[in-house]
């Protein structure tokens, strides 16, 4: 093969690439604004945090943010940072969202904390129009609770007395 014939070859091929990833960056790059709900700096109520979220995977990408926790100093953590989602699927209105065990293992107790960690995933995820409540699983079983004050067998819906 000549190496003009090479050259043309290789413009052509990087052309192409250059146009695969034009097409498919708004499908897999593109963010959307979401809301997060953490704690409030009394760990009292839920504060909201907008931050843009990849929309390849959306739910799966929000509560990951959820997990990673608030940007902002004044506002507090509500998930332990170990916990991992192992799945979250939505059907009828319903998320099912599947966490590993850490998300009861490492998690620090009390009544307010366990609403507030509960709440903030359900207020969070009910910000979709598609999504009415939320039933939570921990490595792909309804807990009785997370850590012995709120009742998890039955799915959840926001708590607008929890939002400040």
């Amino acid at each position: 093969m000549s190496t003009s014939k090479a050259r043309n070859l290789l413009i052509i091929g990087v052309i192409v690439v250059i146009v695969a990833l034009i097409l498919t960056y708004p499908r897999f790059f593109a963010t959307t604004e979401i809301e997060l709900y953490f704690s409030d700096a009394q760990d009292q109520l839920l504060v909201v945090e907008t931050r843009d979220v990849r929309r390849n995977n959306l739910y799966q990408n929000t509560i990951e943010e959820l997990i990673k926790g608030p940007q902002s100093e004044e506002v507090g953590v509500t998930i332990p940072p170990e916990t991992e989602v192992i799945d979250l699927e939505i059907k009828d209105q319903l998320a099912i969202a599947d966490f590993n065990q850490e998300l009861v293992e490492e998690h620090w107790g009390g009544t307010t904390g366990e609403i507030l960690t509960v709440y903030s995933i359900v207020t969070t995820l009910a910000q979709f129009d598609e999504i009415e409540q939320v039933q939570i699983l921990v490595e792909g079983e309804k807990m009785k609770t997370l850590s012995g004050h709120l009742n998890l067998e039955q799915p959840l819906e926001v708590d607008p007395q929890l939002i400040k």
